[in-house]
């Protein structure tokens, strides 16, 4: 069984990897779940979670929907990581800029579960209301997400 600091190791190194690559979905088990804020599952396929871990590779996704010009790893902060047997907990900060200029910077938890060196679980606490406010306020905003995230997943760049 790993210390928890191997724990905040593990984690560590699936988000230098990128969570949707091919390394990262290799660090999670056969039943990971990523479970994301209950109000945002509009946005997410089949719910507020995703399952397995292939369902990473769609991830970005929703970041590319929200913000323009997204690349992973970059706008963000990491305040602190903790660890407590199979728990790692990390705080982060994020500032992109939203499709119509909108300036966006906001505070994320994730809690992970670990279970025999890979990664179980992802649980995604933020400031939805924040989100809703700057980025989806109106219905022709929140139509826009959408038809750049069905895009998306359509195999389509924007």
């Amino acid at each position: 069984m790993p210390t928890s600091e191997e724990n905040k190791a593990i984690v560590g190194q699936f988000l230098a990897n990128g969570v949707s690559s091919d390394a990262s979905i290799a660090m999670v088990t056969d039943d990971f779940r990523w479970t994301g804020p209950r109000s945002m599952e509009f946005m997410f396929e089949g719910g507020h979670e995703l399952v397995g871990g292939e369902s990473l590779l769609g991830l970005p996704y929703l970041d590319h929907a929200l913000y323009n010009g997204y690349e992973a790893g970059n706008g963000s902060n990491v305040h602190f990581m903790i660890a407590e047997g199979d728990i790692v907990i990390m705080e982060f900060d994020a500032q992109f800029t939203g499709w119509e200029g909108e300036a966006y910077h906001n505070y994320y938890c994730l809690v992970f579960v670990l279970r025999d060196g890979k990664i179980a679980e992802v649980r995604e606490h933020a400031d939805t209301k924040y989100v809703w406010d700057t980025l989806l306020a109106t219905q022709e905003k929140r139509d826009a997400v959408l038809g750049r995230l069905s895009r998306l997943r359509a195999g389509e760049s924007l």
